[in-house]
């Protein structure tokens, strides 16, 4: 642990800002609404920013005029500066994020105090985001990758965590369209896959070991029950109107998505894969990853639609100041997006072409970043 650098523990802690900050901010919004720029949440997501800039600024700025040729051997030239590759990657992610911060304040005033997740200056926003945890898991990959013992194995474990941030982080992306009244469509499955296959398959392949995809699941898993069951604890009160739904304190942003089952079924498959090729294995893969979230997830559904789901473990009761009485999670419905089953089975195909793709892409950039060494 001591052989960890500090600048690696910081961009650490920078991505586990981000996903809180994220997280807590949804919540804001679904409970009080955006009342102010100066939210604790908002600061919480920008800290990552300046955390990841401080961190990757030193790195830079030491090795470019320290002039130590062991630091140089494990860096890469960029604009006429030396650093590691994971370094200048969350630097242009620290950049971003800060760049977000007065275009989302410009876009509130322009266009509405409360608007959708996806949207030009959180998407700059989301993606400042995934470059400081691309950045921060190069980071440690290209030290991982060069060390040995204890090191290694701390070193994989914070590889393994911030994976699973990353995770969290696609997924919070996406809740829009991962409603629990979207779970018996094609539409959940295909956006599920396209979200979180490529990260899962490429962070494992180049973690190696054992268990690396349920791991990562089990850090996303983690935090999304913990944002359960916290936020609900704290008071608020909306600010915003129209005023649909009571809410007395923070709403939280839904039950994890099950996707342990398909995380463990992966590793479980890619443990007695041996030397499969590249493209069978992605296949296999894909296809076991849809199976395995349907045979959970699907039934999973049915249970969140019921009246046993509706306590503080589950939370399906929790409902957005904003949430219209005639939404179809407010009636505990089933959205039809495929109104013939016909439909449905093209949309899973779909759904399957997707995360057989996404695999394939996955396992190439997991190759690529076995080889990281700077």
């Amino acid at each position: 642990m001591a052989a960890v650098p500090w600048p690696i523990w910081c961009a650490v802690l920078a991505v586990t800002s981000a996903i809180i900050g994220g997280q807590w901010d949804i919540s804001w919004h679904r409970s009080i609404g955006r009342d102010t720029f100066w939210t604790p949440a908002h600061m919480a997501i920008y800290l990552c920013g300046v955390l990841a800039g401080l961190a990757s600024g030193w790195l830079i700025l030491s090795t470019t005029f320290a002039r130590s040729q062991n630091a140089r051997a494990a860096s890469v030239r960029m604009w006429g500066l030396y650093g590691p590759l994971g370094a200048f990657i969350a630097a242009w992610g620290g950049v971003a994020m800060l760049t977000s911060a007065p275009f989302d304040n410009w876009w509130h005033a322009a266009y509405g105090l409360d608007v959708r997740i996806i949207s030009p200056p959180h998407t700059l926003l989301a993606l400042g985001v995934v470059a400081v945890q691309l950045g921060a898991l190069i980071l440690i990959l290209g030290r991982m990758n060069r060390a040995q013992g204890a090191e290694r194995r701390w070193l994989r474990a914070l590889f393994l965590y911030v994976g699973g941030i990353m995770v969290a982080g696609q997924l919070t992306f996406i809740l829009e369209f991962t409603d629990r009244s979207m779970m018996h469509s094609a539409i959940f499955y295909r956006v599920v896959a396209l979200a979180i296959v490529l990260v899962l398959c490429a962070l494992a392949r180049a973690a190696g070991g054992r268990w690396p995809m349920t791991s990562m699941a089990a850090v996303y898993t983690v935090l999304t029950l913990a944002f359960e069951w916290i936020l609900p604890l704290f008071p608020a009160e909306p600010k915003l109107g129209p005023v649909y739904q009571k809410v007395t304190h923070f709403i939280p942003n839904g039950f994890p998505i099950l996707i342990l089952a398909p995380a463990l079924a992966l590793d479980l498959l890619w443990a007695r894969a041996g030397d499969l090729a590249r493209w069978r294995l992605a296949a296999a893969s894909g296809a076991v990853f849809l199976l395995a979230l349907l045979l959970v997830q699907w039934p999973f559904g049915d249970f969140l639609m019921s009246e046993a789901s509706r306590n503080w473990v589950f939370g399906t009761h929790y409902r957005s100041y904003f949430e219209h009485p005639g939404w179809y999670s407010a009636r505990n419905l089933f959205q039809p997006y495929e109104h013939t089953r016909g439909q449905l089975w093209a949309g899973l195909a779909v759904a399957l072409g997707c995360a057989m793709v996404t695999s394939f892409l996955g396992l190439l950039w997991g190759d690529w970043m076995r080889r990281i060494r700077r």
